[in-house]
């Protein structure tokens, strides 16, 4: 099914950023210099089309091109450019959430143009849904997107569950339900996929790190490898209550780094930097040892969005002049 894909991909993925590129990046002297490197990749054309300089309208325009590239080479029925986008379509509801309860959206916040639905329809869905004025099954006008409708209803059904329980509604719980339910939605879409399902319960195995180890009291989700009990004691920062099991089934995971000496000293930002890089090395590890197929989808569009990122912190950084070697630190794996 993804033949024909892996073919185009491999002619794209010769014009992407690269650790060449990305070397030459760091090493300019300053912004002006680095931002010019952007014109030996498949950026340029971008950026010498519309006179680009905002970075941010460039990664969008790109995403946008993107997306309906992969809609055109992917022959299942929009499966997996669904589940590759989905993510920005979970980043328009919190905002629009926070619009229909609270009469604002987040601060600064610029609707993903290049999300599955238009954020509009999503707005207009939600009141519909809020309102209780239409059956569920005449809301299919209002959201075209089967996965984007289910995402809506489950993150509308965790945060009726909160307010039955007594918590009070705020910015927060609005971020986690969204979470929650984008995690739960893409769990799902990944089964119809079988090299899907190994990487959602990775990326649920460290949402859930990530709560714990942060501290945000974020209710276990369900759906990974670790259970409950294993991420409780990896919370707590002791080898010594750990089995000898879970140490082996962490170092399988490739999550040891987890029982360093300095874990429990690492800040909140270098531990975030480590799981940001741990599903992106998984996912270019499958793409080496199967070459081709789905893999190879996953891992340019997982290289196309770490470089997003550091394109973005190495321009911050040469503005800001700061040492060479933070920046580095923060830099997610692109190959």
């Amino acid at each position: 099914m993804y033949e024909f894909a892996t073919g185009v991909i491999n002619v794209w993925e010769k014009k992407i950023l690269s650790v060449l590129d990305q070397e030459r990046m760091l090493k300019s002297p300053d912004r002006a210099s680095a931002f010019m490197v952007l014109f030996d990749t498949d950026l340029g054309e971008i950026i010498a089309e519309g006179s680009q300089k905002n970075i941010e309208d460039i990664f969008s325009r790109d995403l946008n091109i993107l997306k309906k590239k992969l809609v055109n080479i992917l022959d299942d029925k929009k499966l997996l450019a669904s589940f590759l986008f989905l993510k920005f379509d979970a980043l328009n509801l919190k905002s629009a959430l926070k619009k229909s309860f609270f009469g604002k959206e987040t601060k600064n916040f610029k609707p993903f143009e290049f999300s599955l639905e238009p954020y509009k329809k999503v707005e207009s869905f939600l009141k519909v849904l809020l309102d209780n004025n239409e059956k569920s099954n005449a809301l299919t006008q209002h959201c075209d997107n089967f996965y984007v409708r289910r995402l809506v209803l489950e993150a509308i059904q965790i945060l009726s569950s909160n307010k039955e329980d007594g918590q009070t509604m705020d910015s927060q719980m609005i971020e986690t339900a969204v979470d929650r339910a984008y995690l739960k939605v893409r769990l799902a879409m990944a089964k119809k996929e079988n090299a899907l399902p190994e990487m959602v319960r990775l990326e649920i195995d460290v949402a859930n790190l990530r709560s714990l180890l942060g501290k945000n009291s974020q209710p276990f989700l369900a759906g990974g490898n670790l259970a409950s009990s294993q991420i409780e004691k990896l919370a707590q920062r002791k080898e010594e209550d750990l089995s000898d099991n879970l140490k082996i089934f962490l170092e399988v995971l490739e999550l040891a780094f987890l029982l360093d000496e300095d874990h429990g000293r690492n800040t909140g930002i270098a531990l975030e930097k480590k799981l940001d890089g741990y599903i992106a090395k998984k996912i270019f590890q499958k793409e080496k040892e199967k070459g081709s197929g789905i893999e190879k989808v996953l891992a340019f569009f997982q290289k196309k969005m770490n470089s997003y990122a550091n394109i973005r912190l190495i321009l911050f950084a040469k503005e800001n002049n700061l040492p060479l070697e933070e920046i580095e630190r923060a830099l997610l794996p692109i190959a």
